[in-house]
């Protein structure tokens, strides 16, 4: 073969020569090169068995083999070599010394199993095999946690049993597959599968189904799910999914291209978005419904060099010889440098002003290339884990505090299984206990209350209590969907369309009584689009929504509070409401996305795109910010009036204390903050009274209650929050159900009205928001969010990772949510690799394909490794892929960012190589690739979730 051609048009040249060696004789590739640009030269030494690679751009690499065509050496382009050492006879590889020096080394049994796994810091794993089935019988990792495996007379999985000795049980019908599921704590689960092997019904341990249903093809045609709701597919004569009709009729459309890649897609509203892709697939341009357009440039060989946003900005990119990225340039100038070291991991991060500034950032790793040690211009962070890499340690100190001052240490702990069973902080220690399905039990806070949480068998929420009291139950659907909370005296009852879209929340008093007092009732009307457009609210009335072709918000209307907006094209606020002309100077783009005029207020940015000045009616505030880009102080003048504040955080980034400083910069008026992972637990004001907060579920950062405390040692009293759709609180309860704090929204997060019936000073916002009263501010755990503007006043920490525009907060606050301050963004799902070989099975498909999972609360979390997204949450990303979806919700994360589950600290590089190297990816087939695998995984069980 000389030439072949794909499906999207782009052709692939080869060249060919005979060449004989000691081994063998055999035309051989010497010359490859593309329609694109590629360019390849392949020159064969078969005397000393090694073949180089070199491209058009000078770049080579090269492979050693030995006499039975193993590979004994590779050199990559950077000139780093690795080796490997194999069995003369069994063909085994006995160990590989990377590129860093690191060795490893590996031991079999006699039949050629992998029993041990020795890693570059001594650590070893062990395999137990199976005398007859060769399968794992017992593995134990580097900490000495075991899982063992049993197995039927036919070889199948019978029984798995983890580390804390909970037992999940399969049972079989004769064809070999999975019919029923014991889970650890007795729970069934059934599955059905046709005669071509493909699951038609799944009942749950609650004993809800949903069926599958398949044409001729195999293809999926309809999928029902437990309350009879039907989601339809169609599909073009290649197989290629065309249309999907949900449970109300709306139907969304997709066209692909001869290869099956989306070119256009068609809301159930008739909005066209347009892709243009190149020969290889790779998207050049998008265009959406109002002609607004992204655009993508590339080299010869595939590496995005620009990315030029709908205002016609661009940023640029760098790479080294191993297409790493070295450098990331914003279009205000402003740019960010990355080195790494032999392993691809990073060990410096950049960050280049515009004006010729530089905060460095130094990163030093293990030889399992775990961070240890983080060096900033102001702290140094040393990092300490286990064997099973479970950070049990961050240090931290400042690098100008005394001799001999005290570090700041977090301290954790973990069970055999894995879960976090404390953080010990300078606020205290925080405990936790799990169920045998991993659930969270009881956590108990550092001044001794307990929270407990009880599960219904499926694993979802069914109660809250604190000590012995019941602070919330609540009732589910057969979508495990909650559809009725208690709240004191009050209940609520929620309920959905077909499509699974919250419309209705009715709150009342005696609930349980045969006549109900309607309390709170709320309504909510949406578009086809799933754009809100009417909310009714017994108490404030009927407000109303407006939005443009792509669904950005351009108006709102209710009794007390009339608005509109424009926008440019990348989404920014302009100085002018909707229907309104430019004014002479006025421009119609905000450059590089930061607004510095904006309806009497005016912002200054310094070098990094991190506001310090906001001056306006109101006075002026000054902003500093540390090393880590982290708001530390801020001066409020009013008149001749000067009030300055403080901001502390700790090593994960998390504020923990807020003050006001004196004339000398001495701190009082303390409020210190409690966390649990990466949502806020508790705070204390002046040392004395307190607020506990509960949350609605163990994911969600939607309030759910506060337990107020006057001073230690006093009796608690309860207050419930009652939200909107988005999660904000509208209305705060005491236990009587009386009203005793509430407030209006504008649609930026400002309020049109707060009131208190007695003084409960209410700050939670947005969800994951907490207002600072002193700035009006809205702190967002890792950024700062400025309702005034409806922006972040610093750019996305994972950069691009969060999105194009650095500063957004949401088109569209009403539906999403950014509980992290790390925006998100819309990517298809087939873009996307896995970071697993197999996973459970789940009952996600049928809930995205009608519309209901909330991709807001509920992202993708992927991380971008060489150019290609891995997915960290893969039953989800599988879920998608069944659903048929063309777009999900990501938020890409910073690989050197602190692990956000349980606030450990460890990295998401070293989580997603945690996961790479688990033991039951190398028991399904090997170690996964570091870009992840393409290929959907195997789904095996675990239990009843």
């Amino acid at each position: 073969m000389t030439m072949h051609r794909e499906p999207g048009g782009e052709r692939y040249y080869y060249s060919w020569a005979w060449f004989e060696g000691p081994d063998d004789a055999a035309w051989r590739v010497t010359g490859h090169h593309t329609d694109s640009g590629e360019q390849y030269r392949l020159d064969w030494n078969l005397a000393e068995r090694s073949l180089c690679v070199t491209d058009s751009l000078g770049r080579t690499r090269c492979h050693w083999w030995d006499a039975q065509g193993l590979v004994t050496a590779y050199r990559d382009e950077a000139g780093q070599m690795t080796t490997f050492r194999w069995s003369d006879e069994e063909r085994l590889l006995l160990g590989m010394t990377d590129a860093q020096g690191g060795k490893w080394r590996y031991v079999y049994d006699r039949l050629g199993h992998l029993t041990e796994t020795h890693d570059p810091l001594g650590r070893v794993e062990q395999t137990q095999w199976h005398p007859v089935w060769h399968q794992p019988e017992t593995e134990v990792d580097a900490a000495g946690a075991a899982w063992r495996y049993e197995y039927d007379e036919r070889g199948n999985l019978q029984a798995v049993s983890d580390p804390l000795h909970q037992r999940t049980v399969y049972g079989y019908d004769r064809h070999g597959q999975v019919v029923r599921i014991t889970d650890a704590r007795g729970g069934d689960k059934y599955l059905q599968w046709n005669e071509d092997g493909q699951l038609m019904r799944h009942t749950d341990c609650s004993g809800s189904q949903t069926a599958w249903f398949y044409d001729e093809r195999t293809r999926l045609e309809r999928v029902t799910d437990a309350e009879s709701n039907s989601t339809r597919y169609s599909y073009d004569g290649n197989g290629h999914l065309t249309e999907v009709m949900f449970a109300d009729g709306r139907t969304e459309r997709y066209q692909p291209d001869a290869a099956g890649r989306l070119v256009k897609y068609t809301s159930p509203a008739g909005q066209i978005t347009r892709w243009q892709r190149d020969g290889q697939g790779r998207v050049r341009r998008q265009t959406d419904a109002t002609g607004r357009r992204t655009a993508y440039e590339y080299d010869a060989y595939g590496r995005l060099t620009t990315l030029t946003n709908e205002n016609g900005e661009s940023y640029r990119f760098r790479y080294d010889v191993l297409d790493r990225v070295t450098e990331q340039t914003d279009p205000g100038g402003s740019r960010r440098a990355y080195g790494y070291n032999a392993l691809n991991a990073v060990t410096a991060v950049i960050y280049g002003g515009e004006r010729g500034g530089e905060i460095r950032h130094g990163l030093e790793r293990d030889a399992a290339g775990r961070l240890t040690v983080k060096i900033t211009p102001e702290t140094r962070t040393e990092y300490r884990y286990d064997a099973a890499d479970r950070l049990l340690e961050i240090r931290r100190r400042q690098h100008d505090a005394a001799e001999g001052g005290e570090p700041e240490v977090i301290r954790f702990s973990y069970d055999s299984a894995g879960n976090l069973l404390s953080e010990e902080t300078a606020q205290g220690v925080l405990q936790n206990r799990y169920d045998v399905q991993g659930n969270r039990t009881e956590t108990q806070m550092p001044d001794g209350r307990t929270l407990r949480y009880l599960y219904y068998g499926s694993g979802h929420l069914q109660q809250i209590n604190l000590g012995r009291d019941v602070i919330s139950e609540f009732t589910r659907d057969h979508l495990h969907r909650e559809v009725q909370r208690s709240q004191g005296r009050l209940d609520t009852r929620r309920m959905y369309d077909r499509t699974g879209r919250l419309t209705r929340k009715l709150t009342c008093k005696g609930m349980r009584g045969v006549v109900p007092e309607t309390f709170i009732d709320r309504e909510y009307a949406y578009s086809g689009q799933d754009e809100l457009l009417k909310k009714r609210h017994s108490r404030q009335g009927v407000t109303d929504y407006f939005y443009d072709t792509t669904g950005r918000i351009t108006a709102c209307r209710n009794e007390a509070y009339l608005d509109s907006w424009q926008y440019d094209a990348a989404a920014n606020l302009l100085d002018r409401r909707q229907g309104e002309t430019a004014q002479a100077g006025a421009g119609s783009v905000v450059p590089f996305n930061r607004i510095t005029s904006y309806r009497g207020l005016h912002y200054r940015y310094d070098e990094y795109g991190r506001v310090v000045e906001k001056r306006g009616r109101n006075g002026t505030q000054h902003y500093r910010w540390d090393a880590e880009h982290r708001l530390t102080e801020v001066a409020v003048i009013r008149g001749s009036t000067v009030r300055r504040y403080g901001y502390v955080y700790d090593a994960p980034g998390r504020r923990v204390e807020k003050h006001e400083l004196d004339a000398e910069g001495k701190p009082y008026n303390r409020t210190t903050f409690l966390w649990d992972g990466m949502r806020l637990a508790q705070e204390c004001r002046l040392g004395r009274s307190s607020s506990l907060y509960i949350y609605s579920d163990q994911g969600s950062h939607e309030p759910l209650a506060r337990v107020d405390r006057a001073a230690p040692g006093e009796a608690d009293e309860v207050l419930y929050y009652h939200t909107d759709v988005n999660g904000a609180p509208e209305e705060m309860t005491d236990g009587g159900g009386n009203i005793v704090w509430e407030a209006g929204y504008q649609v930026w997060g400002n309020l049109t009205h707060e009131k208190e019936t007695r003084p409960v000073q209410q700050n939670l916002r947005f969800q994951g928001q907490y207002l600072d009263r002193e700035t009006g501010l809205h702190y967002n755990l890792y950024r700062f969010y400025d309702p005034d503007i409806g922006k972040f006043i610093s750019g996305d920490p994972i950069s691009l990772r969060g999105g194009i525009n650095l500063y957004a907060y949401a088109q569209n606050p009403l539906s999403w949510i950014d509980p992290l301050g790390l925006t998100g963004e819309w990517v298809n799902p087939k873009d996307i690799n896995f970071s697993q070989r197999t996973i459970s099975p789940h009952d996600y498909a049928e809930i995205m394909r009608n519309g209901g999972w909330d991709w807001d609360r509920s992202p993708l979390r992927v991380i971008d490794i060489d150019g290609q997204l891995v997915s960290y949450d893969n039953r989800r990303l599988d879920a998608a892929l069944e659903a048929g979806l063309d777009k999900v919700k990501v938020i890409r994360i910073d690989p050197n960012a602190p692990h956000p589950d349980s606030s450990t600290g460890k990295t998401w590089l070293q989580k997603f190589r945690e996961r790479f190297r688990d033991r039951r990816n190398i028991k399904a087939g090997g170690i996964v690739p570091d870009k992840g695998l393409n290929s959907r995984p195997e789904r095996t069980s675990r239990g009843c979730k």
